[in-house]
């Protein structure tokens, strides 16, 4: 069965033992090998954090990986994170050291899109100042060909597809839209048919993943340590395919399964399986009714 969309390998679901946002997020596996995993596997892209880009920059040239990339057959190269962009003081300056590291990345590896985090913890940022910001932050990825995708997090200040929407509608720039992951959907408690409410054109990404319906722990634990592979829990996987498509989305997928039980698993069977899981679900989308 061939895939009807290209996917993503995201950086965290292939990156071992590792956890986002602690001191605990080096991967074991060498990029290269993620990157042959990745190919091996059927995916089309992969995800690359910005430890990955210093670590490699540590011993290797950026012209090496592109190579190493291109020649595995991967078109779609996703960064990630971008925090604290619309941020002051200390933070802002740590964010826009980032920035700056990102955005010679994608120069240097041609990629699609740099994932960016929302505010967190109550930050209180003005909606004003969120918009503008994400604007100008749009306005410089425009001079590196590159796409801006702000994901929508339940536990943020940004918890729901319409708080989302009204930062990117507001900034209107081309190259700028919402990352759309099932899991912060579903957790938000929204029905996956409020994915209709977001027009096409602020539509820049999409992930994939499963979970079970009802939460373990608190809603961060759980993002981070409770997903399973598509088709291996309660999420409507497929529908929510055939919502995006409906949406108007026509972009790759980024498969992102933040797992205890894959962590410690072989790369080479993460990738396989997180891969053939995932496609499964594009040919069941085919069978959702379409709404009228």
């Amino acid at each position: 069965m061939t895939v009807p969309t290209d996917l993503i390998a995201t950086c965290w679901t292939i990156a071992g033992n590792v956890y986002p946002g602690t001191d605990q997020d080096i991967s074991p596996f060498p990029l290269e090998d993620r990157i042959a995993a990745a190919a091996e596997a059927g995916y089309a892209g992969i995800g690359l954090w910005h430890g990955d880009l210093l670590r490699w920059r540590e011993r290797r040239a950026s012209a090496d990986l592109r190579r190493m990339i291109e020649r595995a057959g991967l078109r779609h190269i996703e960064l990630e994170y971008l925090a604290d962009w619309f941020g002051e003081g200390a933070a802002r300056r740590q964010s826009d050291g980032v920035r700056r590291d990102l955005f010679a990345a994608a120069d240097a590896l041609g990629a699609r899109h740099i994932k960016v985090m929302p505010p967190f913890g109550g930050a209180a940022v003005p909606a004003a100042r969120l918009i503008d910001e994400f604007g100008e932050l749009c306005a410089q990825a425009a001079r590196h060909d590159l796409l801006i995708a702000l994901e929508m997090i339940p536990y943020s200040d940004l918890p729901t597809l319409e708080t989302a929407l009204a930062v990117v509608a507001g900034a209107d720039a081309d190259n700028g839209g919402l990352l759309i992951d099932i899991w912060h959907v579903m957790r938000s408690g929204a029905s996956l048919d409020a994915i209709l409410q977001v027009p096409a054109r602020h539509i820049l990404a999409a992930e994939i993943n499963d979970a079970d319906l009802a939460m373990h722990g608190d809603i961060a634990d759980d993002s981070m340590r409770q997903r399973k592979l598509c088709g291996d829990g309660e999420f409507d996987v497929p529908l929510f395919i055939a919502r995006m498509a409906e949406a108007g989305y026509r972009g790759p997928y980024g498969v992102e399964i933040l797992s205890d039980r894959l962590r410690p698993m072989p790369l080479g069977d993460v990738a396989h399986r997180s891969f053939e899981t995932a496609r499964m679900q594009f040919a069941a989308s085919t069978r959702q009714k379409v709404m009228p």
